[in-house]
């Protein structure tokens, strides 16, 4: 386990009350995958920062870079500048972790390192509304403030899964009450093992939303899920569904729920082709999609740690001096990109340097979020002013309501 210090360089307001300190620094936990000093935590722990330092068991602080991040499994990954034969932890099989297992639990908690804490897997396919592919691991063993982003370790001392929230009575404060959650482990190796690659997560998009069907809708015969929205030229348009459509199964295996499909569309492979089974009314249909990736995700460049945060389905990051020759100096926030089925999907284009929301001027990624998140709590319309191709233009975006 090693201590993970983040602090922000750039201008900019604190990512939140209760994860910044002094100068906007943050802190956590992480544990080491590679002896040339990769190491995995979370991204909330380094999210809007831009200055890593990995601390040692030994004490020992070490300079690190960002080398990607994502948001929706909430996982990062640093590199230790000029490490050599760092201690490293072994992967477990996350899938032969059983209910009743014991779970160690080793991080930071409140900035007294290297604590330990034992508990039991209390359950496994937890989701907790975090994201769209939350499936963790429930555990009683302790975990607070600081442990965001070690390790969870079976009896053979091999992690099983990556410490990332608890429920706690009065929010984040509160601390530990025996309710913890952690990403599992074969499904954060993948996340890693693509960021150490590429800088980012190759994670599978077909265009299309689904929902349940209702009781009116469900009938008798096969269920699956219903297609409620079809992104245009996305894979699922290009292969022929629609709008109504019936999604049964994906590669063989059954669809049973949303979240069950949003999982296997992100773990297939962009460029790779998939056979799906669906219902046009009573007639069975079957296409082949070829899976495209994500377009709203996206990371850092490998080697440059630049704040990047998400809002409203819009991905924002900080200008940089290359990108000066199109864009003036009161551009200081680039939408780099969009959630097809976004509020901003038909006002907002990629490249757009956003100036204003409400009228207030933003400075910053976590500035401009802060300030949409706010305006969208309290108007059905956020007016935001931008910068395209040399002129100021206005427009209004509708957040959902859910």
């Amino acid at each position: 386990m090693v201590g993970i210090k983040a602090t922000r360089a750039l201008s900019g307001a604190p990512r939140d009350d209760v994860h910044a300190g002094a100068g906007g620094s943050t802190t956590g936990s992480g544990f080491v995958v590679d002896s040339r000093g990769v190491v995995v935590t979370n991204n909330h722990v380094i999210e809007g920062n831009d200055e890593f330092e990995v601390v040692l068991g030994d004490g020992t602080s070490l300079k690190a870079t960002l080398i990607g991040r994502d948001s929706e499994t909430d996982l990062a990954v640093l590199r230790v500048l000029g490490a050599k034969n760092l201690a490293t932890v072994a992967w477990g099989n996350s899938d032969q972790v059983q209910v009743g297992e014991w779970a160690i639990a080793i991080g930071s908690p409140f900035g007294l390192g290297n604590s330990v804490s034992v508990g039991v897997i209390s359950a496994r396919n937890r989701d907790v509304q975090a994201g769209l592919y939350d499936d963790f691991l429930q555990t009683d063993a302790a975990i607070n403030r600081g442990n965001s982003g070690g390790p969870l370790f079976n009896a053979r001392g091999q992690v099983v899964g990556v410490n990332t929230a608890i429920v706690s009575p009065n929010g984040t404060q509160g601390g530990s009450v025996g309710v913890g959650f952690a990403v599992p482990a074969n499904l954060a190796r993948s996340i890693v093992a693509d960021i150490v690659r590429t800088g980012a997560v190759q994670r599978g998009w077909i265009g299309a939303r689904v929902r349940l069907l209702s009781l009116e809708e469900r009938g008798v015969g096969p269920k699956g899920v219903l297609i409620s929205d079809i992104a245009r030229n996305s894979p699922a348009a290009l292969a022929g569904l629609r709008v109504g459509d019936r999604l049964l199964s994906w590669a063989g295996q059954e669809v049973v729920d949303p979240r069950t499909l949003a999982r296997l569309v992100a773990s297939a492979r962009p460029q790779s082709r998939v056979a799906v089974e669906a219902l046009r009314g009573s007639q069975p249909i079957r296409v082949q999609m070829t899976i495209a990736r994500l377009p709203a995700e996206l990371s850092p460049p490998r080697g440059q740690a630049m704040p990047v945060v998400t809002v409203l389905g819009m991905v924002l990051r900080m200008a940089t001096p290359a990108d000066r020759p199109r864009l003036p100096a009161q551009v200081r926030v680039i939408i780099t990109a969009l959630d097809p089925f976004g509020p901003g999907k038909d006002q907002v284009t990629v490249g757009d340097g956003l100036l204003e929301v409400q009228g207030r001027s933003v400075a910053s990624p976590q500035e401009a979020r802060a300030a949409l998140l706010e305006a969208a709590r309290h108007r059905d319309g956020v007016v935001i002013r931008l910068y395209r191709n040399g002129q100021s233009i206005y427009r209004a975006i509708r957040p959902s309501r859910r």
